[in-house]
């Protein structure tokens, strides 16, 4: 378990250092027009907001803990996402976190998440989580949750905000529990050049929406572990989460 855990930090240090390199600003700041921003918005939102959640059901007050990795990556960029692509192409690109979610009465759990800066790069997320419905006969589990989100990730020259509103659902058996997820991302993009950088050119603010679905599997092969990992797809591009932590 100690390799396994170790073998998931390296990967998260190589995504955050990838998608640093993918905001090739010297190319974004020649194309500070909607019509390339937005496609770049839709595509950071679509791995900003992802990796949130990995079960319908709420941790419970005590002790109600969950600690974790997750990350969250898309296989390309958009087909007219023309600033990542002249960047890196159709490869992939993500974004790592480290989060927290802890369970509070009323069936609602709270959660925070980011991650230590790295290339000019600041992540920070929040995320509330409520109960509907959760039910158990014999050994099988299910939940029904809704969710809020906010996730921002910062740069010198840029600021990208998502707010995001799910539903989750999922049914626990022995050793895996099989989840279901669909979301509405809004992700608001707003670049922060100089006056010096930008010349006769203006800062650009965006906004996108968009749908995302989620259907993921939770393994839990040790008592108090798990490791989840789920496909997603947003629009015209698909995607995968991955996480593993602790569950108390």
């Amino acid at each position: 378990m100690k390799r396994i855990f170790s073998a998931v930090a390296i990967c998260f240090s190589v995504l955050s250092f990838s998608f640093s390199a993918v905001l090739d600003f010297d190319e974004l700041i020649n194309k500070l027009e909607n019509t390339y921003v937005k496609p770049l918005a839709k595509d950071v939102g679509a791995v900003l907001a992802g990796g949130m959640f990995h079960s319908g059901r709420t941790l419970g007050v005590v002790p109600g803990i969950d600690v974790g990795f997750s990350a969250s990556a898309a296989m390309q960029p958009s087909d007219d996402d023309i600033i990542l692509q002249t960047a890196i192409g159709k490869k992939p690109f993500g974004l790592p976190y480290i989060q927290l979610s802890k369970g509070l009465p009323y069936k609602i759990d709270i959660m925070l998440r980011g991650f230590p800066e790295s290339q000019d790069l600041k992540l920070l997320g929040l995320g509330l989580k409520y109960g509907i419905i959760e039910k158990e006969f014999a050994v099988i589990k299910l939940g029904l949750s809704a969710m809020y989100s906010y996730n921002q990730l910062q740069h010198s020259n840029f600021k990208a905000t998502t707010n995001s509103f799910g539903g989750i659902f999922s049914v626990k058996i022995p050793v895996i529990e099989p989840y279901l997820g669909v979301a509405i991302d809004s992700t608001k993009l707003e670049t922060d050049f100089t006056d010096t950088e930008l010349g006769i050119k203006k800062n650009v603010d965006v906004t996108v929406s968009e749908p995302r679905y989620v259907l993921g599997l939770n393994f839990s092969l040790l008592p108090f572990t798990y490791i989840n990992v789920a496909g997603t797809y947003s629009v015209d591009h698909y995607g995968v989460d991955f996480g593993l932590g602790l569950k108390f």
